[in-house]
């Protein structure tokens, strides 16, 4: 689990403090940051070395109703994630940190928590739902690939919904555009008039 930060300043921000702290916010569906400017807390109680976050941690929400995953690899200040998230820590030698988080963004998954979230209004995912799942395990040459097939996924994802975008503004400039033509023209027709006259 995260770090238990109790009290209302344990997470008020604080320009100097000595850990970074990373929210479900920060994380899109993805996997991806949406951010890179964390806040910075100093927390009032102790932190210990096992809740500091270490390259290769896969963080999972535990609360609310989405199904995402981000794998840490940040520089930086220490950083720390409060209690809304578990921290897995896969063995390097069998598991990638990247596959697994893929794994637990599948759609398989997302239905999988989705029938044992519990709390009426705060949907949470306990411990042992997380312990039963089991995880496929292909050599790592292969974890390595899917990782790398679902990365071009995304990448691929996001250019269509760039490119619709910019078609959409496009089109619409120009309907537009035309819609000012003919408007334009009667004006200028009419001025004419007015100095004919």
């Amino acid at each position: 689990m995260g770090a238990t930060l109790r009290g209302r300043d344990a997470t008020r921000p604080v320009p100097s403090g000595s850990f970074r702290i990373i929210r479900i916010g920060d994380i899109s569906q993805d996997g991806t940051l949406l951010k890179d400017d964390f806040l910075r807390i100093e927390p009032g109680q102790s932190v210990s070395g096992e809740q500091v976050l270490r390259s290769g941690d896969v963080l999972f929400p535990n609360r609310g109703i989405r199904t995402t995953a981000f794998v840490y690899r940040l520089d930086g200040p220490p950083t720390i994630v409060g209690a809304q998230f578990f921290v897995l820590r896969p063995e390097k030698e069998r598991v990638v940190p990247e596959y697994l988080a893929w794994f637990l963004r599948t759609e398989d998954i997302a239905n999988y928590f989705a029938g044992r979230r519990k709390g009426t209004y705060v949907q949470i995912i306990e411990r042992k739902d997380i312990a039963d799942l089991e995880l496929p395990l292909p050599p790592l040459e292969v974890q390595h690939n899917i990782v790398a097939a679902a990365e071009l996924a995304v990448a691929e994802r996001k250019f269509s919904e760039r490119l619709a975008s910019l078609n959409w503004k496009f089109t619409n400039e120009k309907l537009a555009r035309r819609a000012q033509g003919p408007s334009d023209l009667a004006s200028r027709i009419q001025n004419d008039k007015h100095e004919t006259n």
